[in-house]
């Protein structure tokens, strides 16, 4: 049910990805029918979503955390991505590699449940292709996600930081990007040691890149926006 009066499902953007689709409806189809045979529910922080059962989300709004899980070491998680408005979580064809979801933050998705979903996609035109691409896009950041292992930890953080900024969650001030995000958060999504992340931290300060202020907040630098 949804109980946010503000939150409107039919003004959710479409995803960066959903324009390089060969073939497409209109991207407000897939809210409108997604409206019809589901609906609107709400996460707080930290709070699983599971795609594995059959069902699909649309972030509607909030934020949340990809990760890439390959089957052979379920307990290892790499962080590929951050959500954003319009982006999708649902079940895909490849196997491969499997992926985890969690809420960063308070979130509201539009889900259609698995009794409804293959009546979804009939609903939805070129639905095969829309999902494709999206998949195509999901693999590709995740490709990217597993080459940045072997970069140096400050380049790992920094590159958290720059998503973090770039979340339509991050709210534009006079003393740059402020996010709602903890060191300690930042260096466990980067999978840096902490003793690592202390030192790179204090390099970004002295940059002028990042500004704590206090225990679960930051500011980032506007050049940080155009770095992702």
């Amino acid at each position: 049910m949804n109980k946010n009066p503000t939150l409107s499902v039919y003004e959710t953007p479409e995803p960066a990805w959903f324009e390089n689709a060969p073939q497409k409806g209109p991207w407000a189809t897939w809210l409108v029918t997604g409206h019809h045979f589901g609906s609107v529910v709400e996460l707080e922080a930290r709070a699983p979503v599971d795609a594995s059962r059959g069902d699909f989300y649309v972030v509607l709004k909030g934020c949340v955390v990809s990760y890439g899980v390959s089957p052979d070491t379920p307990n290892r998680r790499v962080f590929v991505d951050v959500l954003r408005h319009g982006d999708l979580i649902w079940p895909l064809r490849q196997k491969q590699v499997e992926f985890a979801y969690e809420t960063r933050s308070h979130t509201y998705l539009l889900k259609v449940p698995r009794t409804k979903y293959a009546e979804y996609i009939k609903a939805n035109p070129h639905s095969e292709t829309v999902l494709m691409t999206a998949e195509l896009d999901l693999m590709t950041k995740h490709s990217q996600a597993a080459h940045v292992q072997f970069s140096r930890d400050i380049d790992r953080i920094k590159r958290v930081i720059a998503m973090l900024v770039n979340h339509p969650d991050a709210r534009a001030t006079t003393r740059g990007f402020e996010v709602q995000a903890s060191k300690e958060e930042i260096r466990t999504l980067a999978g840096v040691e902490r003793r690592s992340a202390s030192r790179a931290f204090k390099t970004l300060e002295e940059d002028g890149v990042i500004v704590f202020s206090g225990y679960k907040t930051f500011y980032g630098c506007d050049k940080l926006a155009e770095a992702v």
